[in-house]
């Protein structure tokens, strides 16, 4: 087995951010020499909660952020220290900047550098000047108007999601840079907007809204998932209308299957807090494991909320080696992706805060490229994965985000559907939603406007295969002889069975790249197991944070950890290229998408695992920072997020809301005091907020020194002046859906940026090239294959 996919690349990190330390630890992970630059008494993360129980490891945050890396204290403000960072980025591949400094303040002399900066807002933009923080984020990106019970005030998750998604973009940017360094003879600068980033994981609604005008809120979701109580857990359980027979019958209820309430879909849905307490009193005493094993035998989608504490000992992670032990004898996680050829980098502690000076800290850059030419080569126009072919097998959202990635950056990604195994996200069995439409139309070919395919499918190509044809499959089999990489979101051993396994592919194309991203990974009891991003929220241990501390674990989204599936999917994919492009090996990829997801509550998994419990649900308010929670504002069901969280965010929070006096007030004095009275000080910021319209208030308080937000709906998301500096959103020419706005991804690439080019494909549009242009078969042999079956350009009756 080679060593580390990275191995040789030398990263500086100079970051303070979560965001920039976890793009460090991703590099880290696959084998680069990542040196971690702190400021004199160290980096702020080292004191950051969650805390270790033993006094002397300190923040749980920094060790999850940072194993693996070095460390060396420079104090930038001096001279030495300018001097000595000088000479450690003229040999550096890549360079993660601290928020607000400009790449040429460090990386002067490092024209061969990727150089990365990752900000909360874009300091050129509208919101350049406000306080970022997750729940701001989140408020912002139309993720937190849809979390919670309508009526009360929605959530906004948990842990720092947004800065870990942020992380995660800036290491496939940079990926995507180091691996277009040797056409381009240098490195470039890459941007990456927290907040821009966060949009693109809840875009769903939005272009919802842009294609229907439906503004979407929590008083009319109606998603076909509802959870139960078992004996000592909750049960995340989603009902197809399709599985509504099997799911009766594995419940051991077969009289619900003809029940006037229950039998047809609309009724369903009228008395859905009915049939779940008739599920209630069935499952009441089960266990939730059993449970669940039961459903996913029935081919029903079920997932427990899994407890942070209890997720160590698992035995579906134990089994696949998940957790890893340290040298020292810590505990860390396990990697978010695996490769068939280059292991995971070992793990080390991260280092304890070094005397002043850079010591050993120093590297020869073994990767770098030849010195750039005189006249260095125009970056090709098509993007920096041009000539890549990308084959798709993919349904719903995380394995297209992975594909879109690629295209984003140039690749031609084709993908592989089915005539009667049609993408969910083309047509669902149901009677097609009018909100899903362009102006509320299914239309004709409906299955060619949805507004969910549609977006995902920016950039790519459409080719139907009835697989269960052998014609199909050799068809499949020689395009594939010709592609780079294969994507595929299905169950494991799916591939395999059509004869398209990676061993089978390397057999006649041995540097093909074969990414797979199972739910649960491709081995371990859950590995058949079907879900969901819902459900993969629930045994990631993350909605066991989530809810109301009266209620029940909750689900973020819309689905939340589909698009970080997908871009985990995506980085894995760049780091296997980088490894090709050096070594000419392709390679397996295994990306579970809820192993992966853990990463994003790694700290909080490490801090239940060293005290074995679990933290209370507590809505939006944090035992830090206080307040931290979302105000009503005026109009039905608008909110704004407010924080505070040191005292001097507090003292300007009570100027701003007109109130001074509330500083010295004994009840608020401190945090300790405004944590024990935090009902009586909610009730006096509602008092303020509750009239006021959202979007100005939160301007005013940010103008004040407050981080603060308005939770965005769809339409507010649309028109975001902060997504628009941006050029989040670019407008595409669809042949049936009409010229619309298509959210857009947030890795900005200075010499070699990603671009929307075409809209998504309809059904089977590119059938005559695969076949004719790659493929090379003749016009007639095309039209026999249409006439056989082969191919198609509409769905199967009944798919």
């Amino acid at each position: 087995m080679a060593g580390p996919a990275l191995r040789g690349l030398s990263v500086l990190d100079l970051s303070e951010s979560i965001g920039g330390q976890f793009c460090g630890r991703l590099f880290a992970d696959c084998g680069a020499d990542v040196l971690l630059i702190e400021p004199p008494g160290g980096s702020v993360l080292r004191t950051a909660p969650p805390l270790s129980q033993d006094a002397a490891a300190g923040s749980l945050l920094f060790f999850h952020l940072n194993t693996g890396k070095r460390s060396a204290v420079l104090d930038r403000t001096a001279a030495a220290g300018r001097t000595a960072l000088a000479a450690l980025a003229a040999g550096a591949d890549v360079i993660l900047l601290p928020e607000r400094l400009a790449p040429h303040e460090v990386a002067r002399d490092a024209a061969q550098a990727v150089t990365v900066s990752i900000n909360g807002f874009d300091p050129t933009g509208p919101r350049g000047a406000w306080k970022a923080s997750e729940m701001v984020i989140q408020a912002l990106s139309g993720m937190m108007a849809n979390n919670g019970a309508f009526g009360r005030e929605p959530l906004y998750g948990c842990g720092e999601r947004t800065a870990f998604s942020a992380g995660l973009a800036a290491y496939i940017a940079a990926a995507a840079a180091v691996l277009a360094r040797p056409a381009l003879g240098c490195g470039q600068h890459v941007d990456i907007d927290a907040s821009e980033t966060a949009a693109s994981m809840a875009f769903p609604y939005v272009m919802q809204f842009i294609y229907s005008g439906y503004n979407r809120s929590r008083a009319d979701q109606a998603i076909p998932a509802g959870q139960v109580l078992c004996r000592e857990s909750w049960v995340c359980i989603w009902i197809y209308n399709n599985r509504w027979g099997h799911l009766c019958r594995a419940l051991g209820l077969p009289e619900l299957e003809t029940d006037a309430r229950f039998a047809a879909p609309p009724a369903r849905r009228e008395n859905w807090s009915a049939l779940f307490a008739i599920i209630q009193a069935k499952v009441a005493d089960a266990d939730a494991e059993e449970l669940v094993d039961r459903l996913q035998r029935a081919d029903i989608i079920a997932a427990k909320s899994a407890r942070p504490s209890e997720l160590l000992r698992q035995r579906h992670l134990s089994e696949r080696r998940f957790w890893e032990t340290l040298p020292d004898g810590r505990r860390g996680l396990g990697p978010p992706w695996r490769f068939g050829k280059t292991p995971r980098a070992p793990l080390a502690p991260p280092p304890a805060l070094p005397e002043a000076g850079v010591g050993g800290a120093t590297w020869r850059r073994a990767a770098a490229p030849s010195p750039p030419p005189a006249s260095a080569p125009a970056p090709d126009p098509r993007g920096l994965l041009a000539g890549l072919r990308v084959v798709e097998m993919t349904t719903a959202w995380a394995g297209p985000m992975a594909g879109r990635v690629l295209a984003f950056f140039g690749a031609e990604s084709i993908t592989i559907e089915s005539p009667n195994r049609v993408n969910t996200w083309r047509l669902n069995r149901d009677a097609p939603l009018p909100e899903n439409f362009p102006d509320r139309a299914p239309g004709a070919r409906h299955f060619d406007r949805s507004f969910l395919f549609n977006s995902q499918s920016v950039n790519k190509r459409s080719c139907i295969l009835d697989l269960k044809r052998p014609e199909a499959r050799a068809l499949l089999t020689r395009l594939l002889a010709g592609s780079d990489v294969l994507i595929s979101n299905f169950r494991p051993g799916t591939l395999e069975k059509l004869g398209i396994g990676y061993d089978d592919l390397k057999a006649i194309k041995p540097d093909i790249i074969v990414a797979e991203l199972p739910a649960f990974g491709r081995s371990g009891p859950m590995a058949r197991h079907a879900a969901l991003g819902p459900t993969m929220e629930m045994a990631a241990g993350m909605s066991c944070l989530v809810g109301y501390p009266d209620g029940q674990p909750e689900v973020t989204g819309p689905s939340y950890l589909d698009p970080i599936g997908g871009f985990n999917a995506a980085a894995a994919l760049l780091t296997a290229l980088i490894h090709r492009q050096r070594t000419g090996e392709g390679q397996h990829i295994e990306a579970p998408q809820v192993e992966a997801a853990m990463q994003f509550i790694g700290a909080e998994l490490l801090a239940a695992c060293e005290t074995g419990g679990d933290p209370e649900r507590r809505g939006n308010r944090r035992p830090d920072v206080v307040p931290h929670d979302a105000f009503p504002a005026a109009g039905a069901d608008q909110w704004i997020a407010i924080e505070a969280r040191d005292d001097d965010e507090w003292r300007a929070l009570c100027r701003a809301i007109g109130q001074p006096e509330l500083a010295r007030d004994p009840r608020f004095a401190d945090l300790a005091r405004r944590r024990q009275n935090e009902d009586a000080l909610s009730a006096v910021i509602a008092a303020w907020t509750r009239t006021r319209d959202k979007q100005a208030a939160a301007a005013a308080l940010q103008a004040a020194g407050v981080p603060a937000a308005p939770v965005q709906t769809p339409r507010e998301v649309a028109s975001d002046p902060h997504l628009a500096h941006r050029n989040f959103f670019t407008v595409l020419d669809h042949p049936d859906a009409g010229r619309r706005p298509h959210p857009g991804l947030p890795m900005k690439l200075e010499l070699t940026p990603g671009r929307q080019r075409t809209a998504a494909p309809v059904f089977g549009g590119d059938n005559a090239y695969v076949l004719r242009d790659i493929l090379g078969l003749s016009d007639a042999e095309v039209a026999a294959a249409q006439a056989s079956g082969v191919i198609s350009t509409t769905p199967t009756p009944g798919a």
